[in-house]
């Protein structure tokens, strides 16, 4: 092979191990999630034997306002709540305004059965996103 056809092949596997390694990156790593809702970002490694518990649910945020959150709830072998995330259901973000709700039902359930969970008191001034988790406590539970 010539020396010119050699560098070409080269240059091309170089751009697609790149390619490769980025895209590897970008959805491992970055948990980058393309379309998909359902999909539910690992944020840490889960212990062995830990599970996630997740449910969607759309409610009204206000009069005006409906809302979609991803309730995430990891428990551990022996069902025990170990972190909660409240995740908007489109970005699988924490959204700002939902950060402060997210810290205190983290305080009201962590360490709690998770079969033995009922309704939590509202959590700050968001009696709303209480009410949504509320609701979807047995569906949680209905997972383990």
């Amino acid at each position: 092979m010539s020396k010119t056809k050699t560098s070409a092949v080269v240059a091309v596997s170089v751009v697609a191990l790149s390619v490769a390694v980025y895209y590897w990156y970008a959805t491992e790593i970055l948990n980058v999630k393309l379309h998909n809702e359902d999909a539910v970002p690992p944020y840490a490694a889960l212990a062995p034997g830990s599970k996630q518990l997740t449910v969607v649910k759309k409610y009204m945020a206000t009069e005006d306002k409906e809302d979609t959150l991803r309730f995430v709830v990891t428990v551990d072998r022996e069902g025990i709540i170990t972190d909660i995330l409240t995740l908007d259901a489109k970005t699988n973000e924490i959204p700002e305004k939902k950060k402060s709700f997210n810290e205190g039902l983290t305080v009201a359930i962590k360490g709690k059965k998770m079969s033995e969970l009922g309704p939590v008191d509202k959590i700050g001034t968001s009696t709303y996103t209480t009410d949504a988790f509320n609701s979807v406590i047995d569906e949680l539970k209905a997972q383990l």
